[in-house]
């Protein structure tokens, strides 16, 4: 998982070297700053609601294999 997110940030950290001196790039940059604000924002609240979400998809796990 974090080879993952590493991976990803890297990414951005090079494509944010390539295209600083771009003036027609700042507005992706903009957009790239707020994807990582979002995707932060989105760990931060799976990590928060682990413990519910753990439940909902034990409860449907259980569900699902009893219909079967």
């Amino acid at each position: 998982m974090t080879d993952l997110i590493i991976s990803i940030v890297v990414r951005a950290q090079n494509g944010v070297y390539r295209l600083r001196d771009d003036e027609q790039a700042q507005t992706l940059t903009e957009y790239a700053l707020i994807i990582a604000v979002i995707a932060i924002g989105v760990l931060v609240a799976l990590y928060v609601l682990r413990d519910q979400l753990k439940s909902v998809f034990s409860k449907t796990g259980s569900s699902v294999q009893n219909a079967t």
